[in-house]
């Protein structure tokens, strides 16, 4: 795989990714922009948008019609949202190429956004939002974001509140496009099918699908340096939600580092040993051991400015002070020296970050996203080898200084669900860890 950029005469750029040996296509279009660059008060407007899309453009007048096209190509198409990307993409047969890169850039160029469909759909996120608070483990994370990065656009859950999404108009959604979605900071990709990528028709195809008429959108890729922030996590270092429940949940995290770090990929391995499968010791500690749950594993953000890294799990609420305080001791345990890195740990969480990427690059949508948002959110291109090379070059002293680094004693944050009153308690422990 060897992917290239091409940058277009309309300002849109372009990376081909061919695969050999595929024979389907994935056209995936990506924007430098999320939830965090949202207006204050229009919280969930990215997502929203995300959904919206969907609904009708002027080609594709219906979600019916939209949704009746791709279904007559034995295809897929979906989008995602995050704190400082969307993407949005149609994976087909390579022969469909034409009609997945028409359905997409007139989804992102020419969508009607009608208030009658914007209302409906208002209800839907509002049932979106009530079900992922009905699931504490996704929700326990949504509260975590909260504590640790309010006061920045990073500190609202990317899909709103039911306040916010059911004060949005078109009028939000179309000043949303105006501002994020003009050429200059879209990314489109095209990986799978290596004769069809690699044709000089394609990139042609492409112009001509991109050359719709579009209201005034900015133009070149939006500078975003002034929106973001230097400010270290929030000094709040606790938060408990009661609930009833049949498990606890927490999240037991300290400040990381963002995306841009060079310690990212001696991270990626330290995250891999830490909590990364069934043989790292977070899994091995807390759950093989002591039985103190059913999941347990490493838990990461990186985005431009800060991150957090950390652990997540689900535990028996009868035990959870003991399940927090074992897996506190597991990260410091590591960082001070006490059970220090070994070659063999090393190796393995090398190899397994290896081989999960060889096995995920089989699929072109996967493919499509690695690539792409290394051009979206760092305006590089990077091969997967590239990357894999990094991961195997990474040294024991690395691992270990990474983790001096982050595992401070006094520096962690907890977010936690669970039937508890007694938030004192839980604050006496995070004290120490």
């Amino acid at each position: 795989m060897n992917p290239k950029l091409h940058q277009l005469s309309n300002g849109l750029s372009v990376i081909t990714a061919p695969m050999k040996g595929v024979e389907s296509l994935t056209v995936m279009l990506l924007a430098n922009t999320g939830s965090r660059f949202e207006p204050i008060g229009k919280e969930g407007l990215a997502h929203f948008l995300e959904h919206m899309v969907f609904k009708g453009t002027k080609k594709y007048l219906t979600a019916q019609k939209l949704a009746a096209t791709i279904d007559a190509l034995g295809a897929d198409f979906n989008a995602f949202t995050s704190h400082e990307y969307a993407g949005y993409y149609v994976k087909a047969a390579a022969k469909h190429l034409s009609t997945a890169v028409d359905v997409l850039s007139d989804m992102l160029l020419q969508p009607t956004l009608n208030e009658e469909d914007i209302e409906r759909e208002k209800g839907v996120i509002v049932e979106e939002i009530n079900m992922y608070h009905d699931q504490p483990a996704s929700h326990v994370g949504n509260l975590f974001a909260r504590m640790v990065y309010q006061g920045s656009g990073l500190g609202h859950d990317i899909i709103g509140t039911k306040d916010s999404v059911t004060a949005i108009k078109s009028a939000d959604f179309r000043a949303f496009l105006s501002q994020w979605y003009g050429l200059g900071n879209l990314v489109l990709v095209l990986a799978g099918k290596a004769e069809v990528v690699e044709s000089a028709e394609t990139l042609k195809l492409v112009e001509e699908m991109f050359d719709k008429k579009t209201e005034d959108r900015l133009e070149g890729k939006q500078e975003i340096t002034e929106l973001l922030s230097d400010d270290q996590l929030a000094k709040q270092r606790l938060h408990l939600e009661q609930r009833e429940t049949q498990q606890a949940h927490f999240i037991l995290a300290w400040p990381g580092i963002n995306r841009t770090d060079e310690r990212k990929y001696a991270a990626y391995v330290l995250s891999a040993l830490m909590g990364g499968n069934m043989s790292s010791r977070l899994f091995t500690e807390v759950r093989e051991k002591r039985g103190l749950c059913y999941y347990v594993r490493s838990t990461t953000d990186q985005f431009h400015d800060k991150g957090i890294f950390g652990v997540s799990a689900g535990v028996d609420p009868g035990r959870v002070e003991e399940a927090i305080q074992v897996s506190a001791d597991e990260f410091h345990k590591l960082a001070t020296g006490k059970q220090k890195l070994t070659k063999s740990e090393l190796s393995r969480a090398q190899e397994y970050l290896i081989g999960k990427w060889a096995l995920n690059m089989e699929d072109s949508d996967t493919m499509a996203q690695f690539v792409g948002l290394r051009q979206v959110l760092l305006g590089e291109i990077e091969t997967v080898q590239e990357m894999m090379r990094k991961i195997q070059a990474v040294t024991l002293e690395e691992v270990n200084q990474v983790a001096r680094e982050l595992i401070l004693p006094g520096e962690a944050r907890l977010a936690l669900i669970g039937p508890y009153d007694d938030q004192d308690k839980f604050g006496e422990l995070i004290k120490n860890l």
